[in-house]
């Protein structure tokens, strides 16, 4: 059983860039505008409990949900989010002001529950209001949603995987242990070009708690045409969030990325959530917001050849 507290049951949880990547392009997949809102606000609800669900170690499978299915998503108004081996967790958003939570007739039955998401006005933070069992009513009035911990206590913490791969803790970083193979940036490039490669930095204007590591990698074996550096940067926001960016900038024999370079942030289960691909270009930069506990993987892909570096926060 999960000890909750009515402190951890408040907790605001951040909306973060992956979320508002995954609700735009799904959004972008529907031409009806009523339609587009509905998805982006369920994606939202929906990555909100998987994160809070993250936190607890509870596992949850984003493909084995319907919500994540385009072709479902027209059909029906669904927010459902698939625990492993317990079943499908509704996650109705609820906006500000309101004193109902809409629950569609369609998502009345194939549930094991049913959790009220506040998204703020800003959709930066997400709060989990309760939780019912089962509904029959289109409107569920607020008052009646029992404690989280109601829900809380039907579920298990399922066991995590066993990586291939040591993962590369983000948090440790902010601590001063830093992984073995992450390097320096100026152990990485020759002086002169360390003043231009510093100048990729987040302009003049990060925050002094920066902390940023680089990695070589050899997108061709043998070939410094081909030598890239990934250099990781992360800012520590709140006790449970990090601002995290990342750069790929060429080595000192080159002063572009190779063309058709692309790069991708994928989530714990392998989707992507963000991109980007080199066109005759000298960087390329995403940047996003995690949450500790959360999994994710950088790829890079060229050609044939794909390299993945996985990370927690």
């Amino acid at each position: 059983m999960i000890d909750s507290t009515e402190q951890d049951l408040t907790l605001p949880v951040p909306l973060t860039l992956q979320a508002h990547y995954a609700a735009l392009l799904f959004y972008q997949q529907h031409a009806d505008a009523r339609k587009a809102k509905q998805v982006y606000l369920n994606t939202l609800a929906v990555s909100a409990v998987r994160a809070y669900l993250s936190w607890l170690g509870i596992a949850s499978d984003l493909q084995a949900s319907d919500s994540w299915n385009p072709t479902l998503q027209a059909l029906a108004d669904i927010a459902d989010l698939d625990i492993p081996g317990q079943g499908k967790l509704e996650c109705r958003p609820v906006l500000p002001e309101a004193t109902a939570c809409y629950v569609a007739p369609e998502t009345w039955s194939n549930r094991i529950g049913y959790i009220a998401v506040l998204l703020d006005a800003d959709l930066k933070t997400a709060t989990l209001l309760g939780f019912v069992p089962s509904v029959d009513t289109e409107e569920l009035p607020l008052e009646q949603l029992q404690p989280v911990a109601t829900l809380l206590d039907m579920l298990k913490p399922q066991p995590q995987p066993q990586q291939d791969k040591e993962l590369v803790n983000l948090s440790h970083w902010a601590q001063g242990i830093f992984t073995t193979g992450w390097r320096a940036v100026e152990e990485l490039l020759e002086p002169q070009p360390v003043v231009s490669f510093r100048s990729l930095e987040l302009a003049s204007n990060l925050k002094p708690s920066v902390t940023t590591r680089g990695k070589i990698l050899e997108l061709v074996p043998r070939s410094l045409s081909h030598q890239v550096v990934l250099l990781v940067g992360l800012i520590p926001n709140n006790s449970l969030q990090l601002d995290i960016w990342i750069k790929l900038a060429p080595t000192n024999c080159g002063s572009y990325l190779p063309e058709d370079l692309e790069i991708k942030v994928l989530d714990e289960h392998g989707v992507a959530v963000m991109q980007a691909q080199s066109r005759q270009t000298d960087m390329l930069q995403l940047q996003f917001q995690g949450v500790i506990g959360e999994q994710f993987s950088i790829e890079l892909g060229l050609n044939d050849i794909n390299l993945v570096e996985t990370f927690v926060i």
